[in-house]
């Protein structure tokens, strides 16, 4: 019983972690952000923020906790290549707007639905990789699922409160 505890535990205090930092970064880019000819990340341009990182930092998560699932050695180091390919495509999208001005608006833009469905495609294809370890137990699978859900929730939760706290139009 103390592992899925432990592991629950260690999710929620990713959670906690990750959206009290979000919320910095968002902050710091809504005050000091990079801006140039029509468009800017300062003031409400600084949702690229969450809506950038925050479904990278959840992806590598996602991934972690199905391939720990799984039983692969190096689930860590796979999460977090997941959040890292997550925050590649955010960064693509801001070196267009920083690159090509106004004209790259519209290829900026859609690169949120890339970000947003990597979420979602990043842990298939983590659970699609073949395994050399036998199956996991069923029983794990409530925990784990737990765990994605506690470390969501936490994540959510964090970056609406410490966005009370420090918020970034301030």
């Amino acid at each position: 019983m103390r592992r899925p505890l432990s592991l629950i535990g260690w999710a929620a205090i990713v959670g906690l972690a990750a959206g009290v930092l979000l919320d910095v970064a968002t902050f710091l880019v809504a005050r000091y952000g990079p801006q140039a000819d029509s468009w800017s990340f300062r003031g409400n341009g600084a949702l690229a923020v969450p809506f950038g990182l925050g479904p990278a930092i959840l992806a590598g998560a996602w991934v972690a906790l199905v391939l720990r699932f799984r039983g692969f050695a190096r689930w860590r180091e796979l999460g977090l290549g997941a959040a890292l390919i997550g925050f590649v495509f955010l960064l693509v999208s801001v070196l267009l707007l920083a690159l090509f001005n106004s004209a790259a608006i519209g290829v900026s833009s859609a690169m949120t639905f890339v970000i947003l469905g990597w979420v979602v495609v990043a842990p298939m294809i983590a659970a699609l990789i073949p395994a050399s370890t036998p199956r996991p137990q069923p029983s794990e699978l409530s925990s784990h699922l737990g765990a994605a859900a506690i470390l969501t929730v936490v994540l959510v939760f964090a970056f609406y409160i410490a966005g009370l706290v420090l918020a970034p139009g301030s």
